[in-house]
């Protein structure tokens, strides 16, 4: 069947906090739903879907997207795991699309986001479980981070991780270990009630939806956790989107500018705006060294913007006015540093934007007391 997204309903202030007193009433033994977008991963599904199975705590239910897979992903799956639920589309809507179409149709009390390249451990749902009963109503969302292959050592470092001024990835300073800007490399949770339609943008497509995730819940004062001893590992599978190289840089590039144009209040956005117009720019300059693609990618990314300003100003309004509280608590988990330090150019480009934050006001985390 063909789907289409659909814009979700206003809830209530009165409703909302019905639902959440709902949730916690719920929180001693809560359903969960596992939600699953797949394309062409059929192998990859005959080890997630196992290792679900065997899971200490069961989940709920199981929901399968299937992204008009062009291998044998769904009769697998119905002939295997029947118990398991598959909303079958008839194209690629993209992975921020289909989690939507799963959350929609989802009836637990949590909701959790999988890879269908990940395999978990037995325990792995009940401790997530458990770590969400200890730390709610601080988190909002929380992530059990990605291992490599095997189990020998996570891929990256165990973080923290956050942002910086640009919404690119960089190491943070956090005062709470646990404690990230976005869920990162791994499986995600959080409580249907506050993203019953779905808690991604359908048109980011793919890449970086956690990004976009982690900065959406930030608003609604709901931080993210990791659930350290929740373990995710990278399974087989397709190693990359079933999309050109170029075209993924064209989604990372245009995706992260959409979140610095949704999320900042409107004086801080005036602020960045600089640092990123001069992003733009350097990105199409050193496209023109590094090949085609890369200068294509921004091109493109740089016209979305441009011919979309009704689109931007309706997602900017309406992120706008669900957010519960200002920019202030959200720029303390931002980093200034816009490129990583290195050789002497990355230290004074850094230097010069902490330096540009602070004239400007933007309390960043390198300059809280």
């Amino acid at each position: 069947m063909k789907t289409a997204e659909r814009p979700g309903a206003e809830v209530s202030v009165t409703a909302l906090r019905r639902m959440e007193k709902q949730f916690e009433l719920a929180l001693a033994r809560p359903k969960v739903s596992v939600v699953i977008v797949n394309h062409n991963n059929v192998d990859a599904l005959w080890h997630c879907l196992f290792s679900m199975k065997t899971q200490t705590y069961p989940p709920h239910e199981i929901i399968l997207v299937d992204n008009a897979s062009g291998d044998a992903s769904v009769s697998f799956v119905r002939t295997n795991y029947p118990q398991v639920r598959i909303l079958e589309c008839q194209e690629d809507f993209g992975a921020a699309m289909g989690f939507n179409l799963g959350v929609k149709t989802a009836t637990g009390h949590l909701v959790a986001l999988v890879d269908p390249q990940t395999v978990v451990t037995p325990d792995w749902l009940g401790r997530v479980v458990g770590d969400f009963q200890k730390s709610w109503p601080k988190f909002g969302l929380m992530v059990s981070p990605l291992k490599a292959g095997g189990g020998a050592k996570e891929e990256g470092k165990e973080g923290p991780w956050t942002l910086n001024i640009l919404g690119s990835p960089v190491e943070g300073f956090f005062s709470n270990s646990q404690e990230l800007f976005c869920p990162w490399k791994g499986t995600v949770f959080f409580p249907r009630f506050l993203a019953p339609d779905g808690p991604l943008d359908a048109d980011y497509f793919l890449c970086p939806e956690a990004s976009y995730l982690g900065w959406k819940f930030r608003l609604l004062n709901r931080a993210t956790g990791r659930s350290p001893e929740a373990r995710v590992f990278l399974g087989k599978g397709e190693d990359a989107p079933d999309v050109p190289e170029w075209k993924v840089l064209y989604y990372q590039t245009r995706n992260r500018w959409l979140n610095l144009l949704l999320f900042y209040e409107g004086w801080n956005l005036l602020k960045v705006l600089p640092w990123m117009m001069g992003d733009g720019i350097c990105r199409l300059v050193k496209g023109l060294g590094t090949g085609f693609g890369p200068f294509w990618a921004t091109l493109c990314a740089m016209a979305w913007i441009g011919f979309h300003p009704r689109l931007l100003c309706r997602k900017r309004r309406e992120a706008q006015e669900k957010r519960k509280v200002p920019d202030g608590p959200v720029l303390r988990f931002l980093s200034g540093r816009v490129v990583r330090d290195g050789v002497l150019f990355s230290r004074a480009l850094n230097f010069f934007s902490l330096a540009y934050c602070r004239m400007v006001g933007l309390e960043v985390m390198e300059w809280q007391e």
